[in-house]
């Protein structure tokens, strides 16, 4: 048996059904080993595609998923997926091809010691939870189970293994470890709250007149979604969350004012900044959740904050009373038991003046007096179709991540959101779509895509027609940079760098793959072109001119406090 047999056998007995790859030499002998043991194969035309898709893949399976590449290129090109497993929390098993361990001990002053080398730990360690040379046998029979415990362990993130060839192809001669019966491991618990802490949380709590609940993305992954409604009731507390909490609770639900931050509800901000109690399970309240006037968040009341990271906590952006390191589902339960069992009652007046907000639904309407396409109305009518679909969304990055996320329904266990937030990576859209299809065969994927973040990886609908795999691509196209080109034309007064480019005709270029497509032009062809995308037989794209006016509105803006937020210019 070979080192790399080893490891395909390790793979496969820990439940790895397939493998996201981009190929290349030194990852060769191992996909050649894991192949002869019956694990699938997923070869896509980019590294960044095969990582994305994996990253998809692994969040909804919620158990790390191994993507391969090759050494040099291969380890440059699948960074950014890296990084956004990484900044996201996902768990990931990134293996890539090495020279020979004998090269990279040897002429340790010259630039590069074989071809296509680079120094993968050194370019990946602060973007990993862990990254490792695999160089001996003994390295290799430690570091995978090592990795996939890592992975998931507290706050779940990538891990790389940077396996040289020649271990690869090594004969192993003094016997080997058994493989642990024991799958996928699963994180261990951070740790149990202070009896007396939870109980001064639930006090307050109850006692106060406008409390919020914050879900984050930690939320989300803890799953315990009845446990949110429980708590928001016997509370009586208006619930908000953060981009990537977004179907931790149901959207269209009457307690739940939307997202947070620089790009989120206004309902949702004003909430926070008049709340008299915050209660933050599993969000970083990084600075496009809080903005950036920190001394003024939560002006009026008290934060409680429960992460599962640590560092987080010793490192706080704005002032928080009480500070909880523990699984957010170790938490709940004992702050559920501590609560008061007599009825709490919020401020009406507060909740039905923050509910009118929400009920105006002034996100992005029609500010210009044009008579071209925007994005609200299309949006409208897929929320329509949607609404009791079972779906993923994902999406690009830009301002249609932002108009999809204010606008289309999700909701736990049924509606699901895959998109890039903390590393913000164009180019997210399309195979993190297929990582999806891979994952839930015969459900629903939407891919909303802006025109700048789908030429990133456009590639990968070559991948989508390869699998014939049902997903639907609606692009935005504005023909600018949006999000960008609004930030510049707001501080300098125009935007040469990223607005009024060349038309691409992405229905004609989605033919030209083999996917079937449309164009959408004529504000009274909506609701039809939609329809036609959601209920056609295979893979479609339709491609959406929205009018290039058309920004994100409103948004929180520097030096603005959460209760305020841009609404854009006054004609």
């Amino acid at each position: 048996m070979l080192i790399a047999d080893w490891v395909a056998n390790y793979l496969k007995n820990q439940g790895i059904e397939r493998l996201f790859v981009y190929p290349g030499g030194t990852i060769a002998p191992l996909i050649d080993s894991c192949l002869k043991v019956g694990i699938k194969y997923e070869c896509f035309k980019s590294e960044q595609g095969a990582g994305f898709a994996g990253l998809a893949y692994s969040r909804l399976k919620k158990v790390p998923q191994v993507v391969m590449v090759t050494s040099g290129p291969g380890v440059t090109n699948v960074i950014t997926p890296l990084a956004d497993a990484f900044y996201d929390s996902v768990p990931l098993i990134v293996i890539t091809g090495q020279i020979s361990s004998l090269d990279l001990q040897a002429r340790k002053e010259v630039r590069q010691r074989g071809f296509q080398e680079t120094p993968t730990v050194q370019l990946t360690q602060s973007i990993t939870k862990k990254s490792t040379c695999l160089i001996d046998e003994d390295t290799v029979f430690k570091a995978f189970p090592e990795a996939f415990s890592i992975s998931v362990d507290g706050r779940k993130g990538p891990v790389v293994l940077d396996f040289p060839m020649n271990i690869q192809r090594t004969e192993i001669l003094n016997g080997f470890p058994a493989y642990s019966e024991k799958k996928l491991i699963k994180a261990e618990c951070s740790g149990f709250p202070e009896t007396d802490l939870v109980s001064q949380i639930a006090q307050a709590m109850h006692k106060s007149k406008r409390p919020v609940i914050l879900l984050g993305h930690g939320a989300l992954n803890s799953g315990k979604y009845s446990e949110f409604v429980e708590l928001a009731e016997k509370t009586d507390a208006l619930v908000v969350s953060s981009l990537l909490g977004m179907g931790a609770y149901d959207t269209h639900d009457s307690r739940f004012m939307g997202y947070i931050g620089h790009t989120g509800h206004l309902s949702a901000n004003k909430a926070v900044h008049q709340a008299d109690f915050l209660l933050v399970l599993g969000a970083r309240l990084d600075v496009r959740q809080t903005g950036t006037v920190t001394d003024q968040f939560v002006p009026n009341g008290e934060v409680a904050w429960i992460d599962a990271d640590l560092s987080e906590l010793n490192s706080p952006r704005v002032k928080t009373k009480w500070k909880v390191n523990c699984a957010i589902e170790e938490f709940l339960p004992e702050l559920l038991k501590s609560l008061p069992k007599e009825a709490h009652l919020s401020e009406r007046s507060w909740m039905e003046h923050i509910k009118n907000i929400k009920d105006l639904q002034i996100e992005d309407r029609d500010y210009s007096s044009t008579n071209g396409l925007f994005p609200k109305p299309v949006l409208s009518q897929l929320s329509l179709k949607l609404r009791d679909i079972p779906y993923t969304l994902v999406t690009g990055v830009g301002c249609h991540q932002h108009w999809a996320a204010r606008h289309l329904p999700l909701s736990p266990n049924k509606q699901t959101l895959l998109t890039s937030a903390g590393h913000g990576t164009m180019g997210y859209d399309l195979p993190a779509a297929i990582g999806a299809s891979m994952a839930s065969p015969g459900q629903l994927v939407l891919c909303v895509v802006g025109d700048g973040s789908l030429l990133m990886n456009i590639q990968e609908l070559a991948s989508i027609k390869e699998r014939r795999l049902n997903i639907k691509i609606l692009v935005m196209n504005n023909r600018r940079l949006g999000i960008v080109s609004q930030f510049q034309k707001m501080n300098w007064g125009s935007d040469p760098t990223t607005g009024d480019f060349a038309e691409v005709n992405f229905s004609e270029v989605a033919k030209s793959f083999g996917i079937v497509s449309d164009k959408l032009t004529d504000c009274s062809k909506i609701e039809e072109k939609v329809n036609w995308l959601i209920h056609y037989k295979t893979a479609a794209l339709l491609e959406v001119m929205i009018d290039p006016k058309a920004d994100i509105l409103p948004m929180l803006l520097a030096g603005q406090t959460m209760d305020k937020m841009w609404m854009g210019y006054q004609e």
